[in-house]
């Protein structure tokens, strides 16, 4: 027997079916990771600065504030299943963000281990305390250079946002949809000479040490700076302490025997403009066996109150500290 279907059985069978898969549908736990979100709410991140108009990073200079804004709908879910993900292009030194009430430092990750091509970046989560970050606070220190550092490749503060699943590995470079940043460096830098080599007498009168640093090539008024001079006893096993040595500042000498470590006042140094400090040190009998042993070292360095640093071992802005040897006569 043929059996043949009209137009009514079928349009109940279509009924019967998606009244089916609808309440199938029903049953299933939605998807918490899911990120259908009309696309006008989808979280994108955007880079604001405290001050947009013509700012310039100075190596070694204060930290440059910049914030980053997750701007659309983001649920705890969403935020538990991603990162927000910086490219801080090739000179950054020091990356901090706000969390809590205090500054708190971010690793930097080299995005190449292969060769130079690469930059910094930083990962961290879009999730705080189980809730939801729409707004980070971060600031970004940059180390002072030498002037042929800040030519091509290194003359720009790059920063580049993008948001990214967990897990995530940042590549050599941020995708070119992420919103970012491009900040020119001022050349400004600061050089430390010291060219002569004092040569003292053993048991004699002390000899001096004179220290300049310049504020050059740069455009920028460079303040806060502190001239740091460290001693340290030439022979092993010999005491700092036993090292009579001073540092000369507006016609007087201050004495600083026994001490390892001294700073100067805090001071300005507009372009083009130096500041010399003089430090006299004095060997005492037997404090070098011949004229090729040090009877003392002396180190200099441009240190600055807002660099953060380990109190025991200030960070120096100025590069590699110059240094001397206080070297014994026969």
């Amino acid at each position: 027997m043929t059996v043949t279907r009209s137009p009514g059985s079928a349009a109940a069978l279509a009924l019967l079916v998606a009244t089916a898969l609808i309440a199938g549908c029903a049953d299933r736990a939605p998807d918490a990771s899911s990120d259908r979100s009309p696309a006008g709410s989808a979280p994108r991140p955007a880079i604001h600065l405290d001050e947009d108009d013509g700012r310039e990073v100075v190596p070694g200079g204060p930290p440059v504030p910049f914030r980053v804004s997750v701007e659309g709908r983001l649920t705890r879910a969403q935020a538990a299943q991603r990162v927000l993900g910086l490219h801080l292009g090739l000179i950054p030194d020091r990356l901090q963000v706000r969390e809590d009430g205090a500054w708190h430092d971010v690793p930097l990750l080299w995005t190449n281990e292969q060769d130079d091509d690469g930059e910094f970046a930083a990962v961290l989560p879009l999730a705080h305390r189980g809730k939801p970050r729409a707004l980070f606070d971060f600031r970004v220190f940059t180390a002072d250079r030498e002037r042929d550092s800040t030519q091509a490749g290194l003359s720009a503060l790059r920063i580049a946002a993008q948001l990214a699943p967990k897990g995530w590995t940042p590549g050599p470079h941020p995708v070119a949809s992420a919103p970012r940043v491009r900040l020119p460096v001022d050349p400004t830098h600061l050089t430390i000479e010291a060219p002569n080599l004092p040569r003292a007498v053993k048991g004699g009168p002390p000899v001096e040490w004179k220290v300049r640093v310049r504020n050059a090539a740069g455009t920028r008024t460079r303040s806060g700076l502190r001239i740091a001079v460290t001693l340290s006893p030439g022979d092993v096993g010999r005491s700092v302490g036993h090292l009579p040595w001073s540092i000369g500042g507006d016609g007087r000498w201050t004495d600083l025997t026994g001490r390892t470590h001294v700073e100067t006042d805090e001071f300005t140094l507009p372009p083009g403009r130096s500041r010399t400090v003089r430090i006299r040190v004095a060997l005492p009998p037997g404090a070098a066996t011949n004229s090729l042993g040090a009877g003392a070292v002396l180190s200099a360095a441009v240190t600055a109150p807002w660099w953060p640093s380990d109190p025991d071992e200030p960070s120096g802005i100025s590069g590699d500290p110059a240094s001397t040897n206080v070297l014994a006569q026969r």
